[in-house]
């Protein structure tokens, strides 16, 4: 998806729906950043960043199926997550003239055919419901025995999980459920892919904050089991992630901003994150183009049983319009490019990411209704929807034929000059070390734009035949639905002469203007024929204006009448003890006609290796073991090769770590022993033993570890805690080190002792509360207002939007323009005879930050005081014993706190924020919290509740004389 707005919509729990769209503001839109405007006019390009990151080690989960079906929680209906796109590298008026795609002749002048088998699909049934948020960003893949489908959901990326042969659910969860820490609060954007080589699934989603991609690596074929969980974190907000397989990483790309827009690509360690090891990342960034505000490259995702030849690079690409995008001079043709990264883990500074090829295609017209308008696609009623022009979409596909190789892709163009979209699909090929070029193109609207058609996804099977699925609407009779379209591998190049067909009508429309942002289709790893495809549409059965989803798989009656089988080993990675055999199993699937014997053999044996039976006559199955190894890290091969075609040999990559069951007990190393005044969210640390694989960490409040108020079990030999231990509080901890082979013992126990935080009376003294209010009785003499004439005063109290959900009061950001706003307490008198008094109060942050790796603020909140009833006032900056600052608000966008230290969380949950006022015992005071905005990205604003004003006074001692008798 897309980095968008909040809709401002309200679902009430009787589950009726209102939506308010948000006008952009003509000097300042709703979507933009703040950047000057670029020229790119360079066709031939090479990177302009490499950023390599540190390695990140993985969490381990329990297996999805023990988590419970995820429940869609009532909200407000939402956009899933605010539009990235840089003020100034867009024109929002600029309009490119276009008349008919040149390529419709083509395609329109061909008589259909049509292939029964491929016109009635094998399943096509409804997948998970309206999750009261837009866009859906509908994804899914297949696998072995199960499809799984993504969308967002109110509080994240759902995942749904079906059988593939029936269609019928197998299991619901929220993926954040199986995370702690950033990707224990996951955001949506989801990506589903199945890694056909490792038989693993990949399973992704950003965080709320931090900028992190949640990437989650599934540990064996069944999706339902335990993944590796990698959080990689990224400079600036990875928008609209896409994934792809390739053998020696996990590439994605995302569309970022610092000050500009950013297509960012990163290679991924597949090998360390398929073994659940620590892996690292590497970045590269692609130059941007002028006139998108919004823009990514898109991954070749890798397709079929045949991997791309050894050291191939993995490949990129977008689309340029030359009348958008530059350069000058190409009246009657525009391009697409073609990226290559090669990636180098031993010696990072060996990686490349440079641009391959530039391949001149007939003009298309990236013009739908301007470069920058997300009201575009017509439907019965408004509004109109995002046409997606910006990207390739999902997935571009990349299969490797033996005699060639394939990328296979798509994107949205103005088929008439009228603002009417149809889909521009391609084939690119290219045969041993010769360049990409362009095999066949086509443009689909067979009714010349009458009805809309965008947001495609297009695969091709291993016959050669390519199928392409769709959204359909228009302005009067069709509600956003799903068609598809297809070719035989024989049909005339460019065309789709295979008829077009309905997989569901739209019968609704969407109250979001944001519909989209990609569709899925992949493959049947198994036959390598069956087209599954999942979607969004609109139906009058779900709920009012809200979208509905479809899964439904179609195959061609051609496709696997040739003669191959498909080789594949289960688990493709295991931890055995080296007194153990490790067992896998090895299945041999026939595909098309193939009936030959398959003979098994391996390579670079970690031990002795053994087949039980050496020959399988397919379908069939073979057990084998691996026995003798000492410990280690091993990767293998195991082979398959047609006994009557030596040539037809398959080969799968297996790996098996080997565990010594010895282990030693790890020396606890930080905190040390008998610390006082320990941070309440302290770092642990230990020695490292080098036959553990985990350790697990507990932390109690007792010496016997009865009362244990925090456990984890991780990877590396420390751990910081997710959430802060109690204040002035004696702790105890320890490790136990473990591998696959059992525990070892465990560590000798430390102790410490926590500070005594701020807000806590130190031993021997007391609270005592000068000033309390928690805004349930109202204002209570709170006012709140503007500093000029040109602000507007939004700080209310909400019933429901306090700490615990009680009143509170709140401040919105707004668009359009600078504004500052304030909210005054009353006065407060702070007797002289006090020592030691702070004032407390909790507040949440959702204020605009200027991303990383820049710091500082766009928007900014402060805290100021007067003792002098209002005539002046002073900001409190080194008062602030808790919760800093946490930058100089930019004096660069009118924002009225220009140039000032401000707190700009973005997002900040509730804390208690405790500030001293020992330089103002004896005063009356009052404190102004003030909230000053640029007019540009929306945040939700400025929380405040439970003000406190708090000191501490010492216990009084008396003396107690007590008479001694004696007695005999």
């Amino acid at each position: 998806m897309k980095f968008g707005r909040i809709l401002v919509g309200i679902l009430l729990l009787s589950v009726v729906v209102s939506a308010i769209w948000l006008q952009p503001v003509p000097e300042a839109p709703a979507n933009a950043e703040r950047a000057p405007a670029t020229t790119q006019n360079q066709i031939h390009q090479t990177q302009n960043q490499n950023n390599i990151y540190t390695q990140i080690a993985p969490q381990i989960t329990i297996p999805a199926r023990d988590l419970p079906p995820y429940q869609i929680e009532p909200t407000l209906d939402r956009e899933i997550n605010p539009r990235m796109a840089p003020l100034g590298f867009h024109d929002s008026g600029l309009r490119i003239s276009g008349g008919p795609d040149p390529l419709l002749v083509a395609q329109n002048a061909i008589s259909g055919s049509a292939d029964m088998t491929f016109a009635t699909p094998l399943l096509n049934f409804d997948g998970q419901p309206y999750g009261l948020v837009n866009p859906p960003d509908t994804v899914g893949a297949v696998g072995l025995q199960h499809y799984v489908q993504m969308v967002n959901n109110s509080g994240g990326a759902a995942v749904a999980i079906y059988d593939k042969d029936t269609g019928a659910g197998v299991m619901t969860f929220k993926l954040d459920q199986l995370a702690t820490g950033n990707c224990g609060n996951g955001f949506g954007d989801p990506i589903v892919l199945f890694d056909q080589l490792a038989e693993r699934w990949l399973l992704s989603e950003f965080s709320v904050s931090g900028n992190y991609l949640c990437v989650y690596i599934s540990q064996g074929s069944d999706p339902t089991g335990s993944y590796y969980v990698y959080a990689f974190q990224t400079p600036s907000f990875p928008d609209y992630p896409k994934y792809a397989v390739w053998p020696d990483a996990y590439y994605v790309t995302t569309n970022e901003s610092t000050s500009v827009a950013t297509p960012a690509v990163y290679a991924l360690d597949r090998s360390a994150m398929l073994s659940g090891e620590t892996a690292s990342v590497q970045r590269f960034t692609a130059p941007p183009l002028a006139g998108f505000g919004f823009q990514a490259l898109t991954p070749g995702d890798w397709d079929g049983a045949t991997p791309p030849p050894a050291g191939s690079p993995a490949y990129f690409m977008r689309h340029r319009d030359t009348e958008a995008h530059g350069p000058a001079g190409f009246p009657t043709q525009d391009f697409l490019e073609v990226w290559a990264f090669s990636v180098d883990w031993f010696n990072p500074t060996n990686s490349t990411f440079t641009q391959s090829a530039n391949i001149s295609v007939a003009e298309f017209d990236s013009d739908l209704c301007g470069l920058f308008s997300f009201e575009c696609i017509v439907e019965p009623d408004i509004p109109p929807l995002d046409p997606l022009r910006e990207v390739i979409m999902w997935r571009l596909q990349y299969r490797n034929f033996g005699t060639h190789e394939t990328l296979v892709g798509n994107f949205a163009t103005d088929v008439t000059g009228n603002d009417e979209a149809g889909v521009r699909w391609f084939e690119l090929r290219r045969s041993g070390a010769a360049a990409w070029s362009l095999y066949q193109e086509g443009t689909y609207s067979p009714d010349n734009g009458a009805i809309n058609r965008w947001m495609g996804s297009i695969a091709m099977d291993s016959s050669g035949n390519l199928a392409l699925a769709y959204n359909v609407a228009n302005g009067t009779t069709v509600y956003p639905g799903l068609r598809y379209a297809g070719r035989l591998a024989s049909d005339p190049l460019g065309t789709l002469p295979q008829g077009e067909y309905v997989l569901v009508d739209g019968s609704d429309t969407s109250i979001s203007n944001r519909y989209g942002d990609y569709s899925a289709m992949t493959v049947d790893p198994v036959d390598d024929c069956t087209f599954w495809f999942t979607g969004e549409y609109n139906s009058v059965d779900g709920v009012s204006g809200g979208w509905s989803t479809r899964i439904a798989a179609f195959k061609f009656s051609n496709c696997g009448t040739g003669s191959d089988f498909v080789l594949a080993v289960e688990p493709a990675h295991q931890v055995a003890c080296s007194a153990d055999s490790a067992i896998y199993r090895v299945d041999v699937t026939a595909l098309g006609s193939f009936s030959d014997d398959v003979e098994l053999s391996a390579n670079d044996n970690p031990g002795v290796i053994e087949f039980d039976p050496t020959i399988v006559t397919p379908t069939g199955s073979s057990t084998m073991s691996v026995t003798g190894a000492t410990s280690g890290a091993y990767t293998f091969e195991v082979i398959g090769s047609a006994s009557m075609d030596p040539s037809l040999v398959h080969t799968e990559i297996v790996g098996l770590d080997v565990m010594d069951p010895l282990i030693t007990s790890v020396t606890l190393i930080s905190p040390v022993n008998n610390t006082v005044d320990a941070p309440l969210r302290p770092t642990f640390t230990w020695t490292e033993n080098t036959n553990a694989t985990t350790y697990l960490i507990e932390i109690a409040t007792d010496a016997a570890f009865s009362d244990i108020v925090a456990s984890a079990e991780t990877t590396s030999p420390s751990y910081t805690l997710d959430s802060d231990l109690a204040d002035f509080t004696t702790y105890y901890w320890r490790v136990t080190p473990g591998n696959a082979c059992g525990t070892g013992p465990v560590s000798t126990t430390s102790t410490l002792r926590t500070v005594a935080s701020a807000a806590l009376c130190t031993p021997g003294s007391l609270p005592q509360t000068i000033y309390f209010d928690d805004f349930e009785s109202g204002a209570s003499g709170w006012t709140h207002g503007t500093l000029d004439e040109n602000s507007q005063d939004t700080w209310e109290l909400l019933v429901g939007n306090g700490l615990y959900g009680s009143v509170g009061y709140h401040a919105s950001d707004l668009l359009g323009g600078a504004n500052e706003q304030v909210l005054l307490s009353p006065v407060v008198a702070i007797p002289a005879e006090l020592e030691q008094v702070t004032l407390q109060f909790f507040n949440q942050q959702r204020i605009e930050a200027i991303p990383a790796p820049d710091d500082g603020c766009y928007d900014g909140a402060l805290l100021e005081i007067s003792a002098d009833n209002g005539a002046t006032w002073t900001q409190l900056d080194t008062e602030l014993l808790t919760d800093p600052y946490d930058g100089v608000v930019s004096a660069d966008y009118n924002n009225p706190l220009g140039g000032r230290n401000a707190w700009c969380g973005d997002p900040q949950e509730w804390l208690n924020a405790v500030v001293t006022l020992d330089d103002y015992i004896g005063n009356d005071v009052q404190f102004r919290f003030q909230f000053g905005t640029d007019g540009f990205e929306l945040r939700d604003g400025w929380d405040i509740d439970n003000v406190l004003v708090q000191s501490c006074v010492g216990m009084t001692t008396y003396e107690i004389s007590i008479p001694v008798v004696f007695s005999r």
